[in-house]
């Protein structure tokens, strides 16, 4: 028998007893406005291994593999009901109604179905496995199989929109979650007549979307160990967000940040804050917070995480990173080194302390993989090893060590990752790994491969996960240049390899990062391992206004903004300086040294303030326009103005060189030297407008810090703020001395003896 219909929604009784009359899709019955078949049906869609001309179109992150547009569109009105087939769906349809309620005020009902709904219009969330809706989308010409392998097709969806209704479906919950978080990206507003003024709409265009991921796992490795410890709330926040790009792996790099019961004394702590520094983010009489993550809040995170299919990955350090452990003296003949990092494998009670760490942390994880680090460990073989690694060589002591906490870890039924970086220099050694192993090869420069870091491994029967970087460790705003491009070619590789997936990394090596910078380069990253093939870096900059902002204005304001900020990093690479470093920031300018990184860097100042500058009034002008995350534009507005200082700092500390020497060399000119030292120091000098600029950031900062952290760690950064700011108003008060030595004895003491240096050092 053959069945025949023109819309999914005015089937007949023929038609739904031909269509499995008991199933889902009879619930799907409604009365709506035809499409035309000739539109979009019965024509399938090819798949295509770069992003096509209409998926493009649509500004999706990640791009879906197949689209296929249609005339029509779907209106969102408040009748509008969310249909599901049962409770398992309702938290992804939960999404979907917070995010048309934010963008529109109303909140749509969701409804499971029992029953024919009476609304003229629904968007209908099913499973693929449901026969009735099968048959309807096959009907409609949209192959219903097909998505990928078995373990990537769990994770497809289909979304198909015509004028009276919308269908996601998936094979699984984790599929039809996915599908909607597309669908919240093709949420477009516009405002139609109300009843006494325009009132918000959202529409859907009518299209067939196909779409699976290129990589199982789609990872994202946070570093929480090293200054930084986000709260629970935030950690909640990076779930969310990272789920809306369908990451499906969230890591911890943890050294010494649980709370230990069997190591108690490495635990962090905050004590209350006598005096915080912070106006009204740390009251004065706070009581003290535990900053390490109890087994209660993982507990808590891992049911969080769970809902929105993020499986999170433990990374306990058990060989290098362990200095948080090993500077106390009752770890002492445990290191590799006097107080050093490293765990000598040389000791046996080394394996009795991973045993007492791992019975600890690894229960509260359920998820499938456990990181064990490994990496950079250079102080083995230096200690207690080096007669040893004479012996059987280091790269062997490395390798056996890994094996040891392998055999360690089988009770516990978890696929083992390790970092790549030390065991692909013994590619000889590599069978000694046991297979179930998962190597994790990291390189985070700018390549056209990495295949040399990749083959390694899968040459010796190992699987791999790529690591490229955030490169947002160091600097005062991300190196988002160099970052996209190592993402987008390691992930390439290591499609091309079969690599288990991706694991994008955020590093915190001089405990001032702030994650809420790094969202471009962790939003790439996601769509790169769900796209195939190598990702289109500028594609990903056409879409990111709308896909993480939904501004929809068409000038990819904050996509401008970034790149602004972006330049600062390119134009001090072009100065012969590798990029906008925190060490350049905090490099004292009245120091030789500080003179000379400040004469290689303002050539490019002016430029990079400009730059800057934009940035800020931008984001100052146009906060209005993002619709989602505009939370994170905070932040990015401090690196705007610290950018600004930065350069600030350079073109000031010339200047005031320029004008202590010509008051030096002028000193007869009554006028021309007072005028030259009241430049420097004045109501409104040179000096104290650098002061003022730092003391401002360091409030900035630690607002933005006390947004996404424990208090725990901060003073270690705002101390160098407070360091900074004192050594200018230290300058201040030198100057105004020899200002007030020159009104009594009409001399300066030389430049020299103030910090100032000769202007072949530091040029007008």
């Amino acid at each position: 028998m053959t069945c025949e219909f023109s819309s999914f929604h005015n089937l007949s009784e023929s038609d739904l007893t031909c269509y499995a009359r008991n199933s889902f899709l009879h619930s799907f019955m409604n009365t709506g406005k035809c499409i035309s078949l000739a539109l979009v049906v019965f024509v399938p869609l090819a798949a295509n291994p770069q992003v096509s001309d209409a998926a493009r179109a649509l500004k999706l992150l990640p791009a879906p593999k197949e689209v296929r547009t249609a005339e029509g569109r779907f209106v969102i009105k408040p009748s509008t009901t969310i249909l599901i087939g049962g409770a398992e769906d309702r938290f992804a349809a939960e999404t979907l109604q917070r995010e048309v309620e934010d963008r529109t005020g109303t909140k749509l009902a969701i409804e499971t179905i029992t029953a024919a709904p009476k609304t003229t219009g629904h968007i209908s969330l099913g499973r693929l496995t449901d026969r009735g809706l099968r048959a309807y989308l096959e009907s409609q010409g949209v192959k219903v199989d097909d998505l990928g392998s078995p373990e990537l097709a769990k994770q497809g969806y289909i979304i198909r929109v015509s004028d009276s209704g919308a269908v996601v479906a998936g094979r699984s919950a984790q599929g039809l979650f996915y599908g909607v978080q597309t669908l919240r990206q093709l949420l477009h507003a516009e405002h139609r007549e109300g009843k006494t003024a325009l009132v918000p709409a959202l529409v859907i265009p009518g299209l067939t979307i196909r779409d699976w991921p290129s990589m199982e796992w789609r990872g994202v490795s946070d570093d929480i160990s090293r200054g930084p410890i986000p709260t629970l709330d935030y950690l909640k926040k990076q779930i969310r967000t990272l789920a809306e790009y369908k990451i499906n792996l969230l890591g911890f790099n943890m050294e010494n940040v649980f709370d230990f019961q069997s190591q108690s004394l490495v635990s962090p702590k905050d004590a209350a804050p006598k005096n915080a520094g912070v106006k009204d983010a740390v009251p004065k009489d706070a009581a003290p917070e535990r900053a390490a993550l109890t087994p209660a809040e993982i507990k808590e995170l891992v049911d969080y995480a769970s809902k929105y299919f993020i499986a999170l990955l433990p990374e306990q350090q058990g060989f290098g990173h362990l200095r948080q452990f090993l500077k106390y003296e009752i770890y002492s003949d445990l290191a590799e080194t006097p107080h050093g990092q490293v765990l000598t494998p040389t000791n046996p009670k080394t394996y009795d302390f991973i045993r007492q760490v791992y019975g600890e942390i690894v229960p509260l994880f359920p998820g499938p993989f456990f990181h064990i680090g490994a990496d950079e460990t250079f102080e083995l073989g230096l200690g207690q090893t080096k007669e040893l690694a004479a012996q059987q060589g280091l790269g062997r002591v490395y390798l056996e060590h890994l094996q040891k906490v392998f055999e360690i870890m089988q009770p516990y039924h978890k696929q083992l990752m390790f970092w790549g970086d030390i065991a692909v220099k013994y590619p000889e050694l590599l069978s000694i790994l046991p297979k179930d192993m998962i190597a994790i090869p990291w390189d985070y420069d700018p390549k056209p491969s990495y295949e040399k870091v990749i083959t390694p491994y899968t040459n010796a029967g190992l699987r791999v996960v790529v690591a490229p970087g955030a490169g947002n460790w160091g600097v005062i705003w991300p190196d988002f240049d160099s970052a996209l491009m190592n993402i987008r070619n390691f992930v390439r590789d290591g499609q091309k390899h079969q690599a288990l997936g991706m694991l994008n990394t955020n590093w915190n090596d001089d405990g001032e990062s702030l994650l809420d910078f790094t969202w471009p380069a962790l939003v790439f990253g996601a769509a790169a391992a769900w796209q195939p093939g190598e990702s289109s870096i500028d594609d990903f900059k056409v879409s990111y206004d709308w896909a993480f902002y939904r501004n929809d204005d068409g000038d990819r304001t904050f996509a401008g903004v970034i790149e602004n900020l972006d330049r600062a990093n390119s134009l001090l690479a072009a100065a012969k300086l590798d990029n906008a470093s925190d060490e350049l920031f905090w490099s004292d300018p009245f120091s030789e040294a500080g003179a000379g990184l400040a004469a290689k860097a303002l050539p490019v100042t002016h430029d990079l303030r400009i730059s800057a500058e934009q940035a800020a009034e931008t984001l100052l002008r146009s906060r209005a326009k993002a619709h989602l995350h505009a939370d994170t534009l905070d932040d990015m507005l401090f690196a705007a103005q610290r950018l600004d200082t930065f350069g600030m700092k350079i073109q000031f500390t010339t200047e005031i060189n320029h004008y202590y020497w010509d008051a030096y060399e002028n000193q007869i000119d009554e006028a021309r030297a007072q005028h030259d030292l009241d430049e420097i120091v004045d109501i409104n000098g040179k000096l104290q407008t650098m002061r003022d600029a730092i003391t401002e950031l360091r409030g900035m900062y630690a607002e933005a810090w006390m947004r996404e952290n424990h208090r725990y760690w901060l003073d270690n950064v705002l101390i160098r703020y407070d360091n900074l700011a004192l050594e200018i108003q230290a300058k201040i008060v030198a100057v105004l001395a020899a200002q007030r030595q020159y009104w009594n004895t009409k001399t300066l003491p030389p430049p020299t003896d103030l910090g100032f240096f000769p202007e072949t050092v530091f040029p007008k």
